[in-house]
């Protein structure tokens, strides 16, 4: 993602979001999986993306973002369900 991680703040009034397109080699073998999630607060989003590190390997809690004039968070995570996380 292309973000200025500064204005994407709650009540700044300035919301900065650019979704890249989905590289190839994020999805180039089977098992690997991009998700793109999007929830009505912080702490769900949060929530969701601590539940899949612990079944699979992903890039991690992504940064979170508000779009102008649509509802709710977003956030991009990268999975691999081959390789099981520490709770799988």
């Amino acid at each position: 993602m292309t973000v200025a991680p500064s204005v994407n703040r709650p009540g700044t009034g300035r919301v900065v979001w650019v979704m890249d397109r989905i590289d190839e080699q994020h999805v180039s073998e089977p098992g690997l999986v991009v998700l793109d999630i999007t929830s009505h607060d912080e702490a769900t989003a949060l929530a969701v993306m601590s539940e899949l590190e612990k079944w699979w390997a992903t890039s991690g809690i992504g940064t979170l973002r508000r779009a102008p004039a649509e509802p709710g968070v977003k956030a991009r995570v990268y999975a691999d369900i081959r390789r099981p996380g520490p709770q799988a």
